[in-house]
């Protein structure tokens, strides 16, 4: 910013901003505006004092991809009405700011969800789709932008522009991380249910093989899949892991008894968000002190967890049903939150690899967590399928997530393995989830992202003085509207 500048405008003021982990803590001008009016306001402010500007959602990305130390943030939550609601298309048009968990409240009792929507339920509309995120049902629902039916973006320029799936843009704007525009309002398509409830089966693998081979079973007869990975089990029980498979159920009741019932369920669910919220705050260093001891105490919780799965298998007592919020949501409020599962220094990866390469993946990828001094604290395992985002993170395989909470002590070593990691998803042809980054280099994200050349073809177009930015472009050397 110019020493000269101007006065900040009204909603405009320096804070200090952090990312979801906490890791990185940055200082920006934070722009608060509530209409597309003030959003232009916003860029002319930044185009006229020589600043970038940066569009930050509900804050819940895990690196720095909402982030723009010493420059603009428009910050999107007070924009976050819902405009318009079809239930007989099923579609609903919201601001950019909208939290999922809000379009969940307006919907779900009339037996509609949104699909591709992430654990993270406070997650805004406009951040799912620069970051492209995606859910436990990411095989049969593809990515967030396989619901998106049109956007609005504010250009550089002050324009706006209407973009939806035939356009040009729409696949360079759809996990393009934001370097294009600011998306003001998006119309998205649902999708019918039987009811709100899901039927969850927890199912065991003892390897990677049968890990596998009900992957492959679960696919075809679920709806929603997630996997909890032994990232500490080796030899033959590489790939040891309990599989969480949820379908949608029928439920006999009227809609006014849904609305009790989901009125009861996200209360609930907030109740339980603040709880935990508490509750991990409190104890969140004597998680960090336990996790000193980290091999002895991941090691045994995992087989504790895995050896009371494999008894409630054999035992018949495996599966419930329950609401579908319960299954998507809770589990990102009771189990601690990846601030204080990665601590100060730590960060969170998630890597995609083919199928058709998915077992050699998987083997190799978690012995190279075994080699690290400081293995995942958590693993998860997903299932995919491709989409044609210029950055998109989803193929047509699996996805691993850890989170590392490496010690000062193996600060370098756990770099070390985590870029062994990233390299090898390069080698097979995989990506690293940008909104869950913070660790990948230039080197490393041009190997893994190569058509970003298209992106900053775009925007050379749209963005020639590169007004939009981010620390998360700078530190992967797209910062500027010129091809490295």
């Amino acid at each position: 910013m110019r020493d000269d500048a101007e006065q900040p405008l009204g909603f405009m003021q320096w804070e200090d901003v952090e990312s979801l982990v906490g890791s990185i803590r940055s200082r920006s001008l934070v722009a608060r505006p509530t209409t597309v009016e003030q959003c232009r306001d916003a860029l002319a402010y930044c185009r006229r004092n020589g600043m970038t500007v940066c569009a930050r959602g509900a804050g819940r990305g895990y690196g720095d991809l909402a982030l723009n130390d010493g420059q603009a943030l428009i910050d999107m939550k007070r924009m976050d009405k819902i405009i318009e609601f079809d239930e007989e298309r099923a579609t609903i048009k919201v601001e950019a700011g909208t939290r999922l968990i809000a379009i969940y409240r307006e919907v779900h009792h009339r037996l509609l969800t949104l699909p591709a929507s992430p654990t993270e339920s406070h997650s805004s509309v406009a951040g799912a789709i620069c970051a492209n995120v995606n859910g436990k049902d990411a095989w049969r629902e593809g990515s967030f932008g396989h619901q998106v039916i049109s956007m609005t973006l504010l250009l550089a320029n002050g324009e706006t522009q209407v973009i939806d799936r035939g356009h040009e843009l729409f696949n360079a704007i759809v996990g393009g991380i934001g370097l294009l525009g600011l998306i003001v309002d998006a119309t998205l398509q649902l999708k019918r249910i039987k009811s709100p409830f899901v039927e969850i089966e927890r199912i065991p693998a003892a390897n990677v093989d049968e890990l596998l081979d009900t992957m492959n079973r679960v696919e075809k007869s679920h709806d929603a899949v997630v996997v909890w990975v032994d990232a500490y089990a080796s030899n033959r029980c590489v790939g040891r892991s309990v599989i969480h498979a949820a379908k949608w159920i029928e439920h006999d009741d009227t809609e006014a008894e849904r609305k009790e019932y989901l009125t009861a369920g996200f209360e609930q669910l907030e109740r339980h968000r603040r709880f935990g919220l508490a509750l991990h705050t409190t104890f969140g260093s004597v998680l960090s002190l336990m996790l000193q001891a980290q091999r002895l105490m991941m090691y045994s919780f995992n087989g504790l967890y895995y050896g009371l799965s494999r008894l409630l298998w054999r035992l018949g007592r495996s599966s419930n049903s329950e609401l579908f919020l319960r299954f998507s949501f809770e589990a990102s409020f009771t189990v601690p939150p990846a601030h204080l599962v990665c601590g100060p220094r730590g960060y969170t990866l998630q890597v995609t690899f083919p199928r058709s390469d998915a077992r050699a993946a998987i083997v190799e990828l978690l012995g190279i967590c075994r080699s690290s001094p400081c293995p995942p604290v958590t693993t998860i395992l997903r299932a995919h399928k491709h989409d044609d985002s210029l950055l998109s993170f989803s193929e047509d395989g699996y996805s691993l997530n850890f989170e590392f909470h490496p010690k000062k002590r193996h600060e370098i070593a756990s770099r070390a393995a985590v870029d062994r990691l990233i390299d090898a998803t390069a080698r097979r042809g995989g990506k690293v989830h940008l909104a869950k980054d913070q660790v990948l280099t230039p080197r490393q994200f041009y190997k893994v992202y190569p058509r970003y050349v298209e992106l900053l073809e775009y925007k050379k177009k749209l963005d020639p003085d590169g007004l939009f930015a981010s620390d998360l472009a700078r530190r992967v050397g797209i910062g500027t509207p010129h091809t490295p």
